[in-house]
């Protein structure tokens, strides 16, 4: 059986805009230009419950991105999707370069310290007003460690693994 295809998000629709149908959406992207290009996704108030939906055209304003979707022709029918989520799936992620990676590419590295002993998992990346910081989880514990090279040795995806110079301190 063919696995469903991951979905993730890029954005939530926080009202509708004109008379058109278009509708306003929250960014929730790195890539917001990508908007532009984008002639498909996928929208629901979860990525499992999310159905494909043509995007019509797209422009960016300020802090947001105006859509109109096919099919929403009103203000009413724009109404209807507040509060729904946008998704792209994985064939639409961006590639990034060398020494990038997405949080869900993240998310389950096991974390070791420069010794190689166990440290605990990578829960999530918390983004921080002066820097990301990976949440580990410790036990019964879950600590935070800054995303930097002063705290991070090595983050190896092909591997799994996450490796800290620097984590005591944040016990």
């Amino acid at each position: 059986i063919d696995k469903p295809m991951e979905l993730f998000i890029v954005g939530r629709i926080v009202k509708p805009h004109g008379v058109r149908g278009e509708v306003k959406v929250q960014i929730e992207t790195s890539f917001p230009e990508k908007f532009k290009s984008r002639k498909r996704l996928y929208i629901g108030k979860s990525a499992k419950d999310a159905k494909p939906i043509e995007v019509a055209h797209a422009r960016l304003i300020q802090d947001a991105v105006l859509l109109k979707l096919k099919g929403v022709e009103t203000p009413e029918e724009a109404e209807k999707l507040r509060n729904q989520s946008l998704f792209i799936d994985e064939t639409q992620l961006v590639k990034l370069g060398r020494d990038k990676a997405y949080i869900h590419e993240l998310v389950g590295l096991i974390a070791y310290d420069t010794n190689g002993k166990l440290i605990g998992t990578l829960n999530d990346v918390v983004n921080l007003p002066s820097c990301d910081a990976y949440e580990i989880q410790c036990g019964n514990k879950s600590v935070l460690v800054p995303a930097l090279d002063e705290f991070i040795e090595e983050v190896n995806l092909t591997e799994k693994r996450v490796v800290l110079k620097r984590f005591e301190e944040f016990l």
